[in-house]
């Protein structure tokens, strides 16, 4: 399940990456706006960002629950950030390295698994992170969570699936 996270999630950051690189903005009322807009990697986009906003609400988070995740998350402040940063780094290491004229496929291979070793230590953070968090949600909140995953990996199959087939 974690791994289909992280994979989900790094799949929706390479997708908004691209998007942003082709020059789409985020217009009024997190409308999806630009030469993207009305494409399929437009919709997915927009669709990713309009259920992370519906889990936002839906979850129906407690003030004190609220709280007491803030308090774990605030309380690994530091390797969250320093974790996060790795993970930067090596994905702007590694887009530098493709982008370069004078990248051999040996550089691009080890850049891709310093970049593979900094989400898996990632993974690894985001484990002890969910075991502390996740006891503090009801099971509904925790099936929210499950339906929401599922449903953007869906969105971004059926995405994948329409490039492939080339419709």
């Amino acid at each position: 399940m974690m791994r289909k996270t992280l994979l989900s999630l790094a799949l929706v950051g390479m997708i908004a990456t691209a998007a942003m690189a082709v020059g789409p903005a985020v217009g009024p009322a997190g409308c999806l706006r630009g030469p993207l807009a009305n494409t399929p990697l437009g919709k997915t986009i927009a669709g990713c960002f309009g259920r992370v906003i519906t889990l936002r609400s839906d979850l129906n988070v407690t003030a004190e629950q609220r709280q007491k995740i803030r308090d774990v998350v605030m309380s690994h402040r530091s390797e969250i950030a320093a974790t996060a940063k790795s993970v930067r780094d090596q994905r702007v290491a590694l887009r530098d390295l493709v982008r370069s004229d004078q990248a051999d496929t040996a550089q691009i291979r080890a850049a891709a698994d310093a970049l593979g070793q900094a989400v898996s230590d990632a993974a690894v953070k985001a484990v002890a992170l969910r075991g502390e968090i996740a006891p503090l949600l009801n099971d509904d909140q925790r099936a929210t969570i499950d339906k929401f995953l599922t449903e953007n990996d869906a969105a971004i199959n059926a995405f994948l699936d329409s490039v492939i087939k080339g419709s």
